[in-house]
């Protein structure tokens, strides 16, 4: 049962349930003929040299099954599994270690099959990427309890800049000093904080500092990295920047057609399309900015330069480099440049997925298979504990704190506490008085005695209400302390835990094991969001 906190969207419930009337947005089901898809993608795929430069990116690792897998990429029978993510500071938040993990899954699962392909899992390395503000700050679970974000500041001169153009700032060395001054002590700290440092050096490129943090988080395990940024993978793509510029109304009308007919079934694009885009990027000695296309004419809003078809194409051939793709152009480079059979993909590049299938047939590219990625929680030992003493579930908890709260109190006896002794007290009041009346016609002497009694009576009672009431607010706090920790850890900032938390925070607590401890929860059910107990 899928936990109360989690909402998915419509069109990632139908994807996964296989609706029909979603289908033939995609080239293929969730569950396809895997064997299929293979030789139509292995069929189809020309670009050689491009699988041999995806070679030398990582040939210079040492690890064995990196290696491995490099030479299975020489032979024809070899295809990729591949996803992408941009490059969060120490690889957060926690979403891009389950894509990736998923990535591994399902390779695994498919070389298991031996249905006589191979294939290999490939992370994209988006350094192609200029949004700072996405991949500059990390948030952790401070020990003193609480959130800390802790952020690395943008240099001046790379404002807009791609992350493959950029270098870590000195800065790096502070923000380092703070996450371990933040982070509880542990007997992993000093092993990952030597780690880090080794990385994460000042001047150091920033794809080249992701690159070698998740090489170590997924040594052993046979993933390999594509940088599509570099200067000979854009060399070699300058047909495929060159069909998009050329045949560019038709493949934004593709977009469109597309978008049209997901909207008249009933769901809502992920992105929306701009007639006026061209969905390519230009970057000349400076920022990265948005080609826009007005009749035949390209230009750059920005520096209102503007460019013939024939200047256009003729600036791709000198400089191909400052060429790059958008969020809707990217999946098609993608199967352009490598034999990609499918793409493990979030809930939102699912959507968006279903807005490319005309693009992808207009460019006669084959369409990969698209994987949802594992979602998952990550409960810790000392909150598991709390929901086992509050006996909750943790497939209750709401996506509300105080609801949360509120609805836990409401289901206790705690609060009815002070008005049983109120109640007490009015029955005694009561009973005194007709106690009186009756001592008055027996033996009015011993009023002033009784009256005495019920005085400390009453008085035991107060006394009695004052510590329940102390005793009841101290243990309403504790249990309120409680709750709120226990929703913090599982909905920080009230969002999912693997979209807020860096990976950082459980490797400094339960050591680099915790990743194949998710990693052996995984299965085939997608449907489930996974709890994970560390």
């Amino acid at each position: 049962m899928n936990p109360a906190y989690l909402k998915t969207s419509r069109h990632l419930q139908d994807y996964l349930s296989g609706v029909k009337k979603l289908q033939p947005f995609y080239s293929q089901s969730l569950r396809p003929d895997w064997q299929k898809i293979a030789a139509e993608v292995s069929k189809a795929f020309k670009q050689k040299e491009i699988v041999s430069e995806l070679i030398a990116q990582n040939q210079q690792s040492a690890d064995p099954e990196m290696q491995k897998n490099c030479q299975l990429l020489k032979k024809d029978n070899t295809v990729i599994v591949i996803t992408g993510q941009q490059l969060g500071l120490m690889q957060s938040p926690l979403y891009i270690i389950y894509k990736t993990l998923s990535t591994l899954w399902l390779t695994d699962k498919l070389n298991k099959e031996d249905n006589g392909y191979q294939y290999v899992p490939v992370f994209w390395l988006e350094g192609e990427d200029h949004d700072f503000e996405e991949v500059k700050s990390l948030t952790v679970h401070g020990m003193s309890g609480g959130l800390k974000t802790i952020a690395v500041d943008e240099d001046t001169a790379e404002q807009g800049m791609s992350l493959k153009s950029r270098s870590l700032s000195k800065d790096i060395e502070l923000v380092l000093k703070e996450l371990k001054e933040t982070l509880q002590p542990t007997d992993f700290q000093d092993d990952l904080f030597e780690r880090l440092a080794a990385i994460y050096k000042p001047g150091k490129n920033w794809l080249e500092a992701f690159k070698e943090h998740m090489a170590h988080i997924f040594k052993n395990s046979g993933l390999l990295f594509f940088n599509a940024g570099s200067k000979k993978i854009k060399k070699l793509s300058v047909p495929f920047f060159r069909e998009i510029l050329q045949n560019n109304r038709e493949i934004v009308d593709a977009f469109v057609r597309q978008s049209n007919l997901l909207e008249d079934g009933g769901y809502q694009n992920q992105v929306n399309i701009q007639d006026d885009k061209s969905y390519l990027f230009i970057t000349k000695n400076g920022p990265r900015q948005s080609l826009f296309l007005n009749n035949d004419t390209f230009y750059i809003k920005e520096t209102g330069e503007k460019f013939s078809q024939s200047e256009i194409l003729k600036l791709l051939d000198e400089n191909p480099q400052w060429f790059s793709s958008t969020v809707l152009s990217r999946p098609l480079w993608q199967s352009f440049l490598l034999p990609v059979v499918s793409y493990v993909a979030g809930a939102a590049e699912i959507s968006y997925w279903g807005q490319l299938k005309s693009a992808f047939e207009k460019m006669n590219t084959v369409m990969p298979h698209l994987q949802p990625r594992h979602s998952v929680t990550l409960i810790e030992p000392k909150f598991d504990r709390l929901l086992t003493k509050y006996d909750l579930a943790i497939e209750s908890v709401p996506g509300s704190e105080d609801t949360f709260v509120k609805d836990y109190f409401a289901g206790t006896h705690l609060g009815s506490v002070t008005d049983t002794l109120a109640d007490f007290e009015k029955t005694i009041e009561k009973n005194r008085e007709n106690v009186k009346e009756l001592i008055k016609e027996i033996d009015p002497t011993l009023i002033k005695p009784t009256e005495k009694s019920y005085a400390s009576i009453l008085d035991t009672i107060n006394k009695l209400q004052n510590r329940f009431s102390r005793t009841i607010s101290e243990k309403e706090g504790t249990i309120q302390r409680h709750l709120k920790s226990i929703h913090e850890s599982v909905l920080p900032q009230g969002t999912l835990q693997e979209r807020i938390i860096s990976p950082v925070y459980f490797e400094n607590k339960y050591g680099p094991d915790w990743v194949e401890k998710v990693y052996q929860q995984f299965d085939a059910n997608f449907n489930e969001h996974l709890i994970v107990r560390l």
